[in-house]
């Protein structure tokens, strides 16, 4: 193998730039723009927001690995205002859903996250839900996500809807960590679905979906003590989860964590990390964090790096 003319292993950074060690004397280190702020795993594995409207900080992120990688993503806005406000008014409790706000400790390894509880009622509408806007009356890519924590029950479940019964659905197992997917209706279909570990009992649920022609999407959630989506019977009265950032982005894909007050959406600005293609290089790699590689052989005179969890960047 050629010896790099050029590499790129997330570590060093400042505003504006992210250093690469070869060459190690400043004249290839990377720009770095980002309009605003975002949000990254740290080692320890909290979450946190870095960077202000004119820092340009880029992301490095240490989800469930023991090296960081630098975090490249296209513009997101999280439609679902009150992210973290299960408590407030705007979010339904159908039945005898109770929420009681901030029980346990966040993801962020703050005290925001809410408790969500079944009550007496043995029918099949305990849930929680709200609806938000989207871009347009049109068919499109979605993605709903959030955070839960077991307290009592085994079975999560949660949805995207939009008009009438068109719907996607999920339901989580805490004890076996599996997550089934499926689509009722017409215009809803899932596209995938993860199941992501931040520790501590925290798992982030993300389901990827087409939506029909609806200009709402209802996300739903239901603690439940045995299987079933959020309008199936359950005998359960105990059941409770916790919860914490509930996102709904537009986009083919599930993005990191944006947190929305409560009278509106929040946009994430992309990230654009670039240089200027050293002379003589044939072949650009790319490798991501689940260790998937990219290969560019034509040649760009300024290189933009791909978006997703840059573990190494390599020219030769």
């Amino acid at each position: 193998m050629s010896n790099p003319i050029l590499a790129l292993i997330p570590s060093g950074y400042k505003a504006d730039k992210v250093y690469s060690i070869i060459p190690s004397d400043g004249t290839k280190d990377f720009t770095f723009v980002r309009a605003g702020a975002g949000t990254r795993v740290r080692e320890d594995g909290l979450i946190e927001t870095i960077g202000a409207s004119t820092d340009d900080i880029a992301r490095l992120t240490w989800l469930n690995t023991n090296c960081p990688s630098l975090l490249i993503e296209a513009a997101r806005t999280n439609r679902q205002i009150r992210s973290e406000e299960f408590d407030n008014a705007a979010w339904v409790k159908q039945a005898d859903i109770t929420v009681t706000a901030d029980q346990v400790t966040a993801p962020t390894g703050e005290l925001t996250a809410d408790k969500i509880q079944r009550g007496s009622t043995t029918n099949t509408n305990n849930f929680l839900s709200d609806s938000v806007s989207k871009s347009g009356s049109s068919a499109l890519d979605a993605c709903t996500s959030v955070f839960v924590k077991q307290g009592e029950g085994d079975f999560f479940a949660m949805r995207a809807q939009g008009s009438g019964l068109n719907q996607v659905n999920g339901v989580y197992q805490f004890s076996t960590n599996t997550f089934t997917t499926s689509a009722d209706g017409s215009g809803f279909t899932v596209t995938s679905s993860k199941v992501e570990n931040y520790g501590s009992g925290w798992y982030r649920l993300s389901i990827v979906y087409n939506t029909d022609t609806a200009a709402t999407i209802t996300t739903v959630f239901s603690p439940r003590g045995t299987t079933g989506d959020v309008d199936d019977t359950d005998t359960s009265t105990t059941a409770f989860v916790y919860l914490w950032g509930c996102q709904v982005e537009e986009g083919s894909s599930l993005s990191s964590y944006i947190k929305t007050p409560a009278d509106a959406t929040v946009t994430r600005a992309a990230d654009v990390c670039s240089v200027t293609t050293p002379s003589g290089v044939v072949k650009i790699t790319e490798t991501f964090s689940d260790d998937t590689t990219n290969e560019i052989t034509s040649i760009p005179t300024t290189y933009t790096v791909s978006a997703g969890k840059i573990k190494k960047v390599i020219m030769i």
